[in-house]
């Protein structure tokens, strides 16, 4: 057990601090999210107060994203022209998050609003994510049958192309995502996207990674990456702020960061192995256990915590989504690597791993 002198009378096991790391780290390296839609309502159920929560789960993520980064370079799946313009928008966007959220904690609301926010947004995000790579999964398919080579990656949304289509100065060329767009367009989803990382406590991946699938059009591999690169930026800047203002439990983040070093450098190897489709479905995955654990902290704050089962059910919801995800990860980069071996796979995983 360890003790931390910003939160007296809360002792938390030292391995379960590794442990969030550590799988919050394969996560983020495999669907290329911070955690923070995880690890901050984890932290708040262990008895982080919410403001320390969100200060100390920015940290540790903005430590967290340099590492994956760099295996993801390696792996050729970062823009790095999109990033560093993206990474303008985020700063601004994240200095507003700080300061929306110490507002919001003077106003003595900082955690209910947190918890809404975080219920409304994951599940919105995970329920159209979910339906457009099923269609995608069977357009794959389709391709399969009619004897087509089944592509890297396939969406369903239009959106990236009507967006794309607006000529609004300057237009920049993305080669490694082979598109082009405004400047304004990557600059609001940075901004948007900053701004989540300063209130939700969160690198912002969860809805930047789906942003720049829909929305830009990229890849989702290479929309992981990137996502990554600026998320370094973007959370970054808000751990500064939040240390500024002393909500960051250094100690705390240290620890998930020598967790998550392991965690996100097989997280990153493991998108060698499959398709876009299985990213996404992952990130669904992933949103849906936030949400989940989210919606029933929310009840137990609403009930001024005088319901000990939703306290019990928060965190067996949170600790057994990151147990769930880790494992479904591992079971699906393994499938790739036997169907690589073999060059051919399970039918129902077809349009989730690569075979050659």
């Amino acid at each position: 057990m360890i003790t931390f002198n910003e939160i007296p009378g809360v002792e938390i096991p030292i391995f379960l601090l590794l442990f969030m790391g550590f799988t919050v780290g394969i996560v983020g390296g495999f669907i290329g999210v911070g955690g923070g839609f995880l690890i901050t309502p984890a932290l708040v159920v262990l008895g982080f107060p919410a403001s320390l929560a969100v200060g100390t789960d920015t940290t540790h993520i903005a430590g967290k994203s340099i590492i994956s980064t760099l295996r993801h370079s390696q792996l050729g799946n970062v823009d790095l022209k999109l990033g560093l313009i993206m990474a303008i928008g985020t700063v601004v966007g994240a200095e507003g998050g700080v300061r929306f959220i110490e507002w919001l904690e003077a106003k003595g609301i900082d955690e209910q609003v947190v918890l809404v926010a975080s219920l409304i947004l994951m599940t919105s995000i995970g329920l159209f994510t979910f339906r457009e790579t099923m269609a995608a999964r069977r357009r794959m398919k389709e391709l399969k049958a009619a004897g087509k080579a089944i592509p890297r990656d396939e969406t369903s949304s239009g959106l990236a192309k009507k967006l794309q289509s607006i000529n609004l100065w300057p237009m920049i060329w993305l080669p490694t995502s082979r598109v082009v767009v405004s400047f304004w367009t990557v600059s609001a989803i940075g901004a948007a996207t900053g701004f989540l990382s300063g209130f939700f406590g969160v690198g912002g991946g969860f809805i930047r990674v789906p942003a720049m699938i829909y929305l830009l059009g990229m890849p989702s591999l290479v929309a992981v990456g990137t996502d990554l690169l600026s998320m370094i930026f973007s959370a970054g800047y808000a751990s500064v702020r939040h240390g500024m203002e002393g909500n960051v439990v250094a100690l705390a983040a240290f620890i998930m960061i020598f967790g998550a070093a392991l965690g996100a450098q097989i997280g990153a190897l493991g998108t060698a192995y499959v398709r876009g489709p299985a990213i996404r479905l992952l990130l669904v995955v992933a949103v849906a256990f936030g949400a989940a654990g989210a919606g029933v902290k929310l009840a137990d704050v609403l009930t001024d915590e005088s319901i000990g089962l939703l306290d019990t059910a928060s965190k067996i919801i949170m600790f057994g989504g990151m147990g769930t995800l880790v494992s479904l990860i591992i079971g699906l980069v393994g499938v790739g690597v036997v169907s690589q071996r073999r060059g051919v796979a399970p039918a129902w995983a077809e349009a989730l791993v690569v075979t050659r």
